[in-house]
This record gives structure tokens, sequence and C-alpha cells, in this order.
């Protein structure tokens, strides 16, 4: 399994509608092979919004990154000044897992 983690600077007052702006896409993914889910983590301590998908594999990701689907969650431009420079992506791998029993 991977992780694909996209870090986002986003400048002050602009937190909420960025979030906004991930709740109506994120089932366009959802349908994807080798999707297994998606999380959107706000900053508490930290200065960076993540956006995470897990997918089965590296190659499962990048069909998806192929597909009208991706395309059309990307299309919607985002607003003058809500970034402060260009997301950082980032695809790791899963090395270990603990769950609870």
């Amino acid at each position: 399994m991977i992780v694909v983690a996209n870090r986002f600077s986003v400048a002050d007052g602009y937190g909420e509608q960025f979030v906004e702006r991930f709740s109506g896409s994120e089932g366009d993914v959802a349908s994807q092979p080798g999707f297994v889910k998606f999380e959107l983590l706000r900053p508490v301590d930290a200065d960076t919004h993540v956006a995470m998908t897990y997918w089965e594999s590296e190659e499962d990701f990048h069909a998806w990154t192929d597909t009208e689907d991706f395309h059309a969650a990307h299309a919607d431009s985002p607003p003058e000044g809500m970034f402060e420079g260009h997301p950082n992506l980032e695809i790791h791998e899963v090395a270990f897992e603990q769950t609870p029993e």
C-alpha cells in the first residue's frame, strides 16, 4: 500500500474554504480501482493542510491521475491568494502498520 500526501500552505483566512473545496470532490476518487481511503488533515500544531490518499499500489494512483474524474476534480481553480506557494506532493510506501485488535 502507498500513501500520497499533498501538503498545502493555505493563506490565513482561507482554511475553511479550502476544506469545503475537498468535501465535494472526494466521491470522484472513491470509485477508482485500488483506492483505499482519503483523509484531509487540518493543522493544529503545523503549517500545512495535508490531503492524503491511500492506494493499493503506486500504479493505481498514477492510473487515477490519467482519468477524466481526476481532471474534473482539479479543474476548479482556487481563489487568488488561497495558497502560499505550490503544494508539495509526496508518495510513501507503507512500511509498517498497526491497528487495534
